[in-house]
């Protein structure tokens, strides 16, 4: 067996997905309902679309969804939402606003030059962490970036170097495949970024028998200094595509449960089956820091345990691209609120949908 699959394989026995409830402390999700967006829907001169990051903003009462259009179909940009639910129903949701991302001189990213996918708000101060994948294919590197309120740049955090382009390719992210998910923890003193598949040197992604091992670092807020890096493999891709069609499976977001394990969101596609989402619930603490390793190939660590919260398929309604995901406002019982979001990638046979759920003990 090759030293890769090895890895991998160690990797999948250390975090094999337990049943749910097989951890004192893990609740369950009660669906309460969802809603949708008009596809094609324009708003102050943009197309709302794309929305792959959701974050609750408390003190304005509202909702960040990030966009993730690359700069093309309008400048890269997040809009506030305004959904509207409590613990018996899903009433509705509409578009507030819509503000531009712009770099440290106050311009508009160019077309292509940003991949946006995930956001989340300091409670504390009101600034914007958000993630782009880059540009793998055009040299651009990955990037986590902290922004002012109204969007525009601050700084690039500093990333190692692993995470950005080589010259040949034998390194690094893929393209589309990289900071997909981030997860700012209570107190706003660490900040994690989860890639969506495996770094070039780490292995492969995922494919129907092999998980991907994903590496998802971590930030001090306070300095910007990248931490302790823990890995993640994903399930391999549940669904088999039609006719020999493309099918992938990765993390398309993070969220911190509040006790120091995160909440894990994976999503997968097969052309002719559609969407499987998977929520999981993931523990850090008896994985190995791996930000010492360049790569993963050795098999020398332990990735996180990871627990099933919920299939999605169980759910009975139609899934759909999910790569958002937010801790909402509390519900009148005192229990919380989680919504996800779904990326319509501005295609006329997907929808912008959220769900929503209320977090039971």
């Amino acid at each position: 067996m090759a030293r890769t699959a090895i890895a991998v394989l160690a990797a999948l026995l250390a975090c094999a997905a337990l049943p749910a409830g097989a951890e004192e402390g893990i609740g369950r999700l009660r669906l309460i309902g969802e809603a949708s967006l008009p596809h094609g829907l324009e708003y102050q001169g943009t197309v709302v679309g794309g929305l792959s990051g959701l974050d609750w903003d408390p003190a304005a009462g509202q909702w960040i969804a990030l966009s993730d259009d690359r700069s093309e179909k309008a400048p890269a940009r997040f809009y506030t939402l305004a959904i509207d639910y409590d613990a018996e129903a899903v009433r509705g949701i509409a578009v507030t606003g819509v503000t531009l991302l712009r770099d440290e001189a106050g311009r508009t990213f160019a077309p292509k030059s940003v991949d946006p996918e995930a956001i989340r708000r300091d409670p504390a101060t009101g600034r914007l962490y958000w993630s782009s994948e880059g540009a793998v294919k055009d040299g651009i590197d990955p990037s986590v970036n902290l922004a002012a309120p109204d969007g525009r740049l601050d700084r690039s955090l500093d990333l190692p170097r692993r995470f950005r382009v080589s010259e040949d390719n034998g390194s690094g992210p893929r393209d589309n495949l990289a900071f997909e998910g981030l997860a700012l923890e209570p107190g706003a003193h660490r900040l994690w970024a989860a890639m969506e598949n495996a770094l070039v040197q780490d292995g492969p992604v995922a494919t129907p028998t092999e998980g991907s091992p994903v590496r998802i670092l971590t930030f001090d807020t306070a300095t910007a200094a990248a931490g302790p890096e823990r890995v993640y493999v994903t399930d391999p891709i549940p669904l088999a595509p039609i006719l020999g069609g493309h099918a992938d499976n990765g993390v398309s977001e993070i969220l911190p449960a509040g006790d120091g394990t995160l909440l894990v969101l994976e999503r997968a596609y097969a052309v002719g089956r559609g969407n499987s989402i998977r929520l999981y619930r993931a523990d850090p603490a008896p994985a190995t820091d791996v930000s010492h390793l360049d790569s993963l190939l050795d098999g020398s660590w332990l990735a996180m345990r990871k627990t099933l919260l919920l299939d999605f398929g169980s759910l009975g309604v139609a899934l759909d691209n999910f790569e958002g995901m937010g801790w909402g406002p509390a519900l009148a019982d005192g229990h919380r609120s989680l919504v996800v979001i779904s990326d319509d990638n501005f295609s006329p046979l997907q929808a912008t949908k959220v769900l929503v759920f209320e977090v039971l003990p």
